[in-house]
């Protein structure tokens, strides 16, 4: 049986989708089948929601719990900025950034500052060199996973912009990029390779 599905190309899915197709032409009766639509272009958080900080480099540095979390906080929002930027310029949805920008441009700003303490903190007179290099890296990596969407980045991100601009406060932009990506559905194809023997 390997070797057959090796010449015709097919997995699980495709014996799984064959026998599925040969009992429905065996039955005498019409049985309605149930024309599944493809599934929708993913929504919700286009890009991870927690950067990663680098980690500390000195042992005379030290974090209370609370200060880790509100420099994870900072880190995220300076994230979430970097990739809708890049969406901006890539997708020409410059008008939507400056919404972004302008509505939460105070919190924005503060979640920077905390974000170049951290640095400061960190690297003392190399902080900001090493500041530089992280936003670079940011940036770079967040190019690449959109290269990797391709045709679907531009669509991934309008939805991005949506529910972004639907927030209202500070503490909404907060619990945004906080909150983990939604669940995506099972295509069917790995529903109907799970089930296949």
């Amino acid at each position: 049986m390997h070797s057959t599905r090796t010449a015709w190309g097919l997995g699980k899915t495709g014996v799984a989708i064959g026998l599925a197709m040969l009992a429905l032409a065996s039955c005498s009766k019409k049985t309605p089948v149930a024309v599944l639509a493809p599934p929708p272009a993913p929504v919700g958080h286009v890009y991870p929601t927690a950067v990663q900080i680098p980690a500390v480099t000195s042992r005379r540095v030290k974090f209370t719990p609370a200060q880790r979390d509100a420099y994870q906080q900072a880190f995220n929002i300076i994230g979430l900025k970097s990739a809708l930027m890049i969406g901006a310029l890539s997708c020409d949805q410059r008008g939507q950034y400056d919404t972004f920008m302008t509505t939460f441009h105070p919190h924005i700003l503060a979640a920077q500052h905390v974000m170049d303490g951290y640095f400061r903190r960190m690297g003392g007179w190399a902080g900001q060199s090493r500041e530089d290099d992280f936003v670079t890296l940011l940036a770079n990596n967040q190019s690449i996973s959109a290269q990797a969407q391709g045709s679907l980045f531009c669509l991934n991100n309008s939805a991005e912009f949506k529910a972004v601009l639907a927030l209202r406060s500070p503490r909404d932009l907060d619990a945004f990029v906080s909150d983990q990506a939604p669940q995506r559905p099972a295509t069917v194809a790995s529903t109907a390779s799970a089930s296949a023997p």
